[in-house]
């Protein structure tokens, strides 16, 4: 007998996470281009209210606390959704797969490997949840991993813009410094906010996969012929 969990629940909670965390990059994004006017008034000689500064600044400084919870968040949800997905394949006995349950989830922290691997096990999530459902004739309808593809490309170039804005653009205090380096803010935030849209649509897409794999297995013929059993946790 083989054990399968009812992923949906984390599905949800992780698309819920994801919504907010899209909001609140929005809501920087806007913040962020209030403090990009401010600067630039103050460059022409425009005269900026100290009352208008510090309002702008609070508002940055709230949602940055208020995204630094929900990023905690989402990391916690985000990995419990991945293990859960995972440790069902590897319940259905596939033999294809690379890693086990934890792995799939470790090597999100592993310096080097983290490059790679988290991308190849989000690849074999998204093929072999809707693999194991087709029969030979169905397979050419598997849906090809290109916005895992896409997500991961994302990511990838999110960390790097991060991180370039981070050492280059920091520490010009004068007004000058601080227009490029809201600019860059600016930018770096884009990427943020297209990665959380992709992370979205891609949970989105394996969701409706695992609620087929969920049917399937619950299908009693399926069940005598792959000897599957179903649980909810």
């Amino acid at each position: 007998m083989i054990l399968i969990k009812n992923n949906l629940n984390r599905a949800n909670f992780a698309r819920i996470i994801f919504y907010l965390l899209l909001t609140i990059s929005i809501v920087f994004f806007y913040a962020l281009y209030e403090q990009y006017e401010l600067l630039t008034d103050a460059k022409n000689g425009i005269a900026v209210t100290h009352q208008a500064a510090i309002s702008n600044q609070m508002h940055i400084q709230i949602i940055s606390v208020i995204n630094i919870i929900l990023l905690c968040t989402s990391i916690i949800v985000f990995l419990m959704w991945i293990y859960r997905a995972y440790d069902n394949l590897t319940k259905l006995n596939i033999t294809t797969l690379n890693f086990t349950p934890g792995w799939a989830v470790g090597f999100w922290f592993v310096p080097i490997l983290s490059l790679v691997n988290p991308y190849t096990a989000m690849r074999e999530i998204w093929e072999e949840t809707q693999n194991y459902t087709l029969s030979k004739e169905q397979k050419q309808n598997l849906i090809k991993p290109t916005l895992v593809r896409i997500w991961w490309a994302l990511y990838l170039t999110n960390i790097f813009v991060s991180y370039f804005v981070l050492i280059f653009f920091k520490g010009d205090s004068s007004i000058d410094g601080l227009l490029t380096l809201t600019t860059a803010l600016m930018v770096s935030n884009t990427f943020t906010i297209a990665v959380k849209i992709v992370t979205l649509v891609m949970i989105n897409k394996i969701a409706i996969f695992e609620k087929n794999l969920w049917d399937f297995a619950n299908n009693s013929d399926n069940l005598q012929i792959n000897s599957v059993d179903v649980s909810i946790v």
